[in-house]
């Protein structure tokens, strides 16, 4: 019975000591090497980090706060909605924490997901981290024209990156997607194809990427000569249920739209089910373009014209920027902005349809 106890338990983990023996250098030299301090040549912390790889060590997160005043978290603000029944709640939100794992992969680092109900929220959950060392950076989104929680990391100087950009002339990494621009392809696109009566569902000007989707659909129409249709913008919550109410109050308008432009595919599938329902057929009666970041709308029906730019990208490149922010690099360095590609389904033109 001792011997099968003895054959079963389990070796010791590695410990510093371990790799002191394994590469000859002394335990001082280990300890800084996995603190990356500088005193340490790069080929002997090469060395150190390969042989800690080799042998699975895994520093005590405890002990090395301690040593270094790091948490080694790295915090990352989800919103979730507290209203019921909302559709696509956190679907999206999923491919970016997917996106911020893949960069912390191989890293000391962990991923501490804070959920939130609002900006308020979200406001106050900074703070609290900022005050209690709860992480050593933070990522978030749903940015604010005037973000106080953009205000508050700059103020303290914590390394932080935004999933989207407020509308001050301030000094912080970000990823974003080029609102402004996608807002005004799409738009541009349905113009020239004939339409003048175009809608543009969008989130609640609050939001920065509201109002540059603003910007980009009025530039639309400034550059073609004509007025914009600003009577056919209607603002909510982004859920499905809001992009079928607002297809259905639009095409009751004495001059109804011709064409949509969606934010994003949640509010597209709900503007599909509303034209179903009033008996409407994208490319026949109606265009509608979309903003796709999960590549769902191949699947609806039918496939509509997209502008996609894929989220885990957005999310693996805010976990990359975050780990060098986390490191001391200068935010003007880390700021990266994408414009989607356009993925065309349909014709989104006239045709002698409607004229």
């Amino acid at each position: 019975m001792a011997a099968h106890m003895h054959k079963t338990r389990r070796a010791p983990a590695p410990t510093i000591k371990t790799l002191a023996e394994i590469t000859g250098y002394s335990i001082a030299t280990i300890s800084k090497a996995l603190r990356e301090s500088p005193v340490v040549a790069p080929v002997t912390r090469d060395l150190i980090f390969k042989a800690a790889r080799d042998v699975g060590y895994q520093a005590n997160a405890r002990g090395m706060a301690l040593r270094t005043g790091k948490s080694f978290q790295a915090a990352v603000l989800m919103p979730v909605t507290a209203a019921r029944d909302y559709e696509w709640d956190g679907v999206e939100y999923t491919q970016i924490l997917s996106g911020v794992s893949q960069a912390l992969d191989g890293t000391d680092y962990r991923m501490s997901v804070h959920v939130i109900r609002d900006a308020a929220d979200g406001a106050e959950a900074a703070r609290r981290i900022v005050d209690q060392g709860l992480a050593d950076g933070l990522i978030f989104s749903g940015i604010l024209a005037d973000d106080p929680r953009i205000d508050l990391l700059v103020d303290h100087h914590f390394p932080f990156v935004s999933m989207g950009r407020c509308r001050k002339d301030l000094d912080y990494a970000h990823v974003d997607i080029d609102n402004e621009w996608a807002a005004h392809a799409a738009t541009a696109r349905l113009i020239a194809g004939g339409h003048r009566r175009i809608a543009l569902v969008n989130p609640e000007r609050r939001f920065s990427y509201a109002m540059d989707r603003l910007d980009g659909f009025a530039r639309a129409f400034r550059e073609a000569g004509i007025a914009a249709s600003a009577d056919l913008i209607v603002e909510g919550d982004l859920s499905t249920h809001f992009g079928r109410q607002s297809v259905i109050d639009l095409l009751q308008a004495a001059e109804p739209p011709t064409a949509f432009v969606c934010i994003n595919e949640s509010t597209t599938l709900g503007v599909l089910s509303g034209l179903g329902s009033l008996g409407r057929q994208v490319g026949v009666d109606v265009d509608v373009i979309a903003y796709d970041d999960i590549n769902v709308s191949a699947y609806f029906t039918p496939p509509i014209t997209t502008f996609y730019q894929p989220i885990e990208v957005l999310g693996r490149t805010l976990g990359q920027f975050l780990l060098k922010r986390m490191e001391g690099e200068d935010p003007k360095a880390l700021r990266q902005v994408f414009r989607p590609t356009l993925i065309e389904r349909q014709p989104d033109n006239l045709g002698g349809r409607l004229a």
